[in-house]
């Protein structure tokens, strides 16, 4: 399935309306006269949220007056033109180069608010940013030009606001996880004995390219007991792409984007004969996705979800690096990772290893909400990693995917046909 023009939505009139209404709304409960939200080209793209334009721009947006979006560059303010379509055109007018801190306080005073109390989004923890995203010494002039503004940092209650989704949102969240099926599909065809780590990769890519879906990362590890995670260290010159053997199991963490909306999967693949050992982190791994359908539910708490999904694991020698589960479009909750790492052999060769936290465990789930499930199970340096992205409905979890929700096996891509 190759992406049509048709299938490139945008979004509509009324979803402008709805989103700048619940932000107002917002700002009006916290008292804040504004807000400046910062983009991240590569993590959150909250500035998308508001301005629907291309991600990585700050837009102020005064609770009383229109909002400026300052823009990352005059090359990208050059995307619109006087005979751009409606509506491909951005929903924010005032659109003026600059994303340093002397173009964030001219526009704070021409709005008046440079003694206001305005919210700050991209100073706190989202997804992977830990800290936060922007820049200490934009911040920091910002608020020395400002000395009367009193600023407050939102970057999690905003998150929270913008997770449950819109009709139109979760089109595109659907979108990007059935291109994510199919590359899923393509790696499983693509894995076999005497293929490299760089021809699984490419495949994957090339599916995601094809259908016009944004990717700027892929995690991809492989062979029989290979517990870490992330983009292939090849990449960066450490090493070469692996011949693959048998016994390998290849894992991918495959993301993708539509409209600015994210969709992920796990995909791992196993090359017989596989060991016991293997087999059984598979199992593990996909009872605890299964716990993770049933917990899904309108009206829990993200922290029992989690906690649900933990039990499933809580037997002896085994443990998970990565979280079980997070939220999608934001990462506002994210399960903790590490949970157990002291099982790992040879753990005291690294330093400080332990649990990271869990975040936003307060979060009652609603219906729009959309989740990440991507259970891992290790065994002593074993694991296999599976999952894909659920919508929370009414009543029930919607899984969007089928095929990377277990572990595969190498040349079952011929079996299925």
């Amino acid at each position: 399935m190759i992406r049509t023009a048709g299938s490139f939505g945008s979004f509509s009139k009324n979803e402008q309306e709805q989103r700048w209404q619940r932000v107002r709304e917002f700002m009006e409960n916290k008292e804040l006269d504004g807000l400046v939200v910062m983009g991240s080209r590569y993590g959150e793209p909250l500035d998308r949220y508001l301005s629907n334009w291309i991600p990585g721009s700050i837009v102020i947006f005064p609770l009383k007056t229109p909002p400026t979006l300052l823009a990352r560059m005059i090359p990208e303010m050059l995307a619109l033109r006087s005979d751009t379509p409606e509506k491909e055109r951005p929903w924010i007018e005032d659109i003026r180069p600059g994303v340093q801190s002397g173009a964030i306080t001219a526009v704070l005073q021409e709005k008046g608010l440079e003694r206001g109390r305005i919210g700050v989004v991209g100073n706190d923890t989202l997804r992977t940013d830990w800290g936060g995203w922007i820049p200490f010494r934009i911040w920091n002039r910002v608020v020395s030009k400002l000395p009367n503004c009193t600023f407050e940092d939102v970057t999690a209650p905003f998150g929270q606001l913008v997770l449950t989704k819109s009709n139109e949102e979760l089109i595109q969240v659907r979108q990007a996880a059935q291109v994510l099926e199919l590359a899923s599909k393509e790696m499983l065809k693509t894995v076999r004995s005497g293929a490299t780590e760089l021809e699984v990769y490419s495949a994957i890519q090339r599916v995601l390219s094809q259908n016009g879906t944004y990717a700027p990362n892929l995690i991809l590890r492989s062979g029989p007991d290979n517990v870490s995670w992330g983009q292939p260290t090849w990449l960066f010159g450490v090493g070469a792409p692996r011949k693959l053997e048998p016994g390998d199991i290849v894992q991918a963490e495959i993301f993708g984007w539509c409209a600015g909306l994210e969709a992920q999967v796990q995909m791992s693949v196993a090359i017989p004969p596989v060991s016991s050992i293997n087999t059984q982190c598979a199992q593990l791994a996909r009872q605890t996705y299964e716990e993770g359908l049933r917990q899904l539910r309108p009206g829990k708490k993200f922290s029992d979800v989690v906690a649900a999904m933990e039990a499933v694991l809580d037997r002896p020698g085994v443990w998970h690096v990565t979280p079980l589960i997070h939220s999608m479009n934001p990462m506002v909750c994210i399960g903790p990772a590490g949970v157990k790492i002291k099982s790992l052999p040879g753990v005291e060769m690294y330093h400080q290893l332990g649990t990271s936290r869990i975040l936003g465990p307060e979060v009652v789930l609603e219906p729009g909400m959309v989740f990440e499930l991507e259970p891992n199970a290790c065994i002593e340096r074993h694991r296999v990693n599976i999952g894909g992205t659920v919508i929370v409905t009414e009543s029930m979890a919607e899984p969007l995917n089928e095929l990377p929700t277990q572990m595969r096996l190498s040349g079952e891509a011929d079996r299925r046909k």
